[in-house]
Formats: C-alpha cells, structure tokens, sequence
C-alpha cells in the first residue's frame, strides 16, 4: 500500500462519501478551481495563500483539507488547516485589511483540527468583518468552516451540508504482515471487521459527528435539534435550498460579495447615528423605540419620585425645602429622613402631643435603608408601598389638624 493511501485508510474524515471514494481510489491529481473573480489580487505579506482585494482579505479553502501540509497540500492541491490558521491570523493582525472572506470549493476532508479552527473563526467575530463565500462545494469540514464566520453565501448551484463524519478502515491484516498487540491493551487495534471492531469505530464516529454539530449549533446561532432536523442529517442541499433550509445566508456571486464588502467597510470612528439610519434603517428604528421606552420608564419613575417626596413633606416642612430636595434627585428614603430632621429642628406649628406621635410614627415607617430597584425583593417592594400608604395617611391627617384649627 502506497504512502498516500496508507494514510487516507488511517484517517478520521468529515467528507462526502463521493469526494473520500474519489480520494482512496485515485489519491487525486487535479485541483478544484477557483470562484470566478473580475482580475486577481495582491499577494498579503507573510501568508501562504490569502491575498487581498481593496481592503478584503481572501483566504481560499479549496479541494481535501488536511490538519498539516503534506504531499496532498503540496502536490494535489489541497488544503492544510495550518495554512488556513496562519492566513487567517495574518489577516486579522494587518490593519490594511478590513473584512475577511473564505473563499470554499472543497468537499471536506479531516475531522481532525477543523474544530480548533472552527474556534478561532468564531471567537475572532467582532475584530472584522467574517464573510464565506461557497462557489461550488462547501461540504462537510468545509461547512464546519463556514459555519464559523459571520454570514455565509453560496452561488445558486453550490451543493452544502453533509454535516456527519465517517470512517474507513482495513479489515484483518495482509499475508505478508504481523500484528503484536500488548496483552494489556485489548482494544488498541480491534479488526473493524468484528462485531466490537464495528462498535467501536461506530462510537468513534458518533463522538466526533456530535462536536461537529454542536459547533454547527453554535456558530449559527441555533439549537442542535434545528441542524438535525433541518441541515440535511449527512446529506447535501442545493443553492436556494441551502438558504431556506437555513445552511446559508443567501445566494450571490463571488464578485458582488467583495463589492459588499469593499463598499460596507467603514472605520469605528465613521459610524455615526446618522450613518445608522441611513445604512441600517431597521436597526435605528429598533433602538429608536427602545429609547422611547427607556425615556417614557424614566419620566414616570421621576414623577413618582416627585410625589412622595412632596406627600412626605406637605405640612412639615416648607416648600423650599421640599424643591431643593427634588432638584438635587434625593430618592424617597433619603429625602423622609431629612424631612423628618428638618421637621424637628424647624416646626411649622405646634401640634398636640397625640398627633406628634402619630406623625414621629409615620415618618420612622419610612426610615428604612434604601434600595436598588434591581435588587429589590418581594418583602422589600412591599415595604416601600407600605411607606407611601404611610406618607399619604400622614397627609390626610395633617389636613384634618389644619381643618380643626391646629387642635
């Protein structure tokens, strides 16, 4: 068996069926082309493949996918995560480049360390703009990609999905070969020709599709139940179904998405409130109306701040007082104690011993440490009515005192 094949046999796949059969068979030859592009860019300093078009950073993902450069990156044309990973990096860190876009035609290819850059795709969203474009095949670790980056197109005829992984594995041993298996370790070459061997690698299969699709949920913001219902459960969609189906954002062509990208890429300091409204008149209307709402919260909750400071006061102390006590956004229970102060250093009138009392009551009801609206509790936004009940109770009897002439 030939070195490449050896290592194809020996290896765990997130590819379609048809593209690893084609792999095996022919340890291929020929290189996946390219998206159509309007003219070629310029080469980025110290990456292997990215380039950059007007400020859009290029990195392309094309034919089998390789954890590490190997003879199939260097000769048959494929792809090594490493490469896409240092790419990538170099992309994020230049500051000529201000949006980043995969460009994928592969069927996928190693389970092992898409996921590591999965990750690193995904936790770079924010930095810049993170866009995958599917010219033809986007399937398998190649989706696993996509599903990384911030949004995801695909041309009309791109096939996408096969979300799963598989396995293939040699049966028994050749004639011309000894296996010696340490007696303590039963189960490190179990023939997948058995019935522990099949179960074996089954389980193996099955833990790895589970990451796959759990990064998948993940990067698209979904649940895992909404991929195994909706993203074809292994199998691939077309074009406009892919869109619907929810695998792809929607469908264009390679060149109108780098105009997109070329003509949307503003700098922090560009984006205004009226660049809002004029670019993205949904999302300013939405913080628009949520404004609305906080303002309208705000006013009645300054409002009825207002009321109850007055209510604590009225008849105690004088109005003065009382305005000086709202203009400086004293809260309810701040302001029942001053008043409550202000009240006994200086009197309005001299009031019966039995209604002092009632009064010195009602205002040590409301002389309670005060609380943030977000940590209050049941117990505590009950206390807080029972001192306006108090503060209103109070102000009616001060009323029925001035009416009896202050006896």
């Amino acid at each position: 068996m030939s070195y490449a094949l050896n290592y194809l046999m020996k290896t765990n796949w997130a590819m379609t069926d048809e593209a690893l059969l084609n792999l095996i068979s022919v340890v291929r030859t020929h290189k996946r082309g390219k998206a159509l592009e309007r003219f070629p860019g310029e080469s980025v300093k110290n990456a292997h493949r990215a380039y950059n078009r007007g400020g859009v950073g290029i990195i392309p993902v094309r034919d089998s996918l390789f954890m590490r450069s190997n003879l199939m990156t260097r000769h048959c044309g494929a792809t090594a995560y490493e490469t896409l990973m240092h790419d990538f990096h170099r992309l994020i860190e230049d500051a000529s480049i201000q949006s980043i876009l995969f460009e994928i035609d592969s069927p996928g290819g190693e389970a092992g360390g898409c996921s590591e850059l999965s990750d690193a795709i995904f936790e770079a969203r924010g930095r810049k703009p993170i866009f995958a474009y599917i010219s033809d095949y986007g399937a398998s670790a190649a989706y696993w990609i996509a599903s990384a980056c911030d949004r995801i197109y695909a041309s009309d005829s791109a096939i996408v999905g096969s979300i799963g992984v598989q396995i293939v594995a040699h049966c028994g041993i050749s004639d011309n070969e000894i296996r010696v298996v340490a007696s303590q370790s039963p189960n490190k070459n179990i023939d997948p020709g058995t019935e522990a061997g099949e179960k074996a690698l089954q389980e193996r299969a099955d833990a790895l599709a589970e990451i796959f699709i759990q990064k998948v949920a993940r990067n698209r913001g979904i649940s895992r139940e909404i991929v195994l219902e909706k993203y074809g459960q292994g199998g691939v969609l077309v074009g406009e179904k892919a869109r619907t189906q929810g695998l792809v954002d929607g469908i264009s062509t390679f060149e109108k998405i780098i105009s997109f990208l070329g003509e949307k890429t503003v700098k922090p300091e560009e984006i205004t409130a009226a660049y809002i409204a004029e670019e993205y008149p949904d999302i300013a209307r939405y913080f628009m109306t949520e404004g609305e709402k906080v303002t309208l919260a705000r006013i009645a909750a300054e409002d009825q701040r207002k009321s109850r400071i007055r209510a604590l006061g009225k008849g105690q102390v004088s109005d003065g007082f009382l305005s000086a006590l709202i203009d400086r956004g004293v809260s309810v229970q701040d302001a029942a104690m001053q008043i409550l102060e202000e009240a006994q250093k200086n009197p309005l009138r001299t009031i019966s011993n039995a209604a002092q009392k009632e009064h010195d009551a009602q205002l040590a009801e409301l002389n309670t440490p005060p609380v943030s609206e977000s940590a209050r509790t049941g117990d505590e936004k009950a206390i807080l009515d029972r001192q306006l009940e108090a503060a209103l109770h109070l102000s009616q009897k001060i009323d029925e005192f001035k009416i009896r002439g202050g006896k």
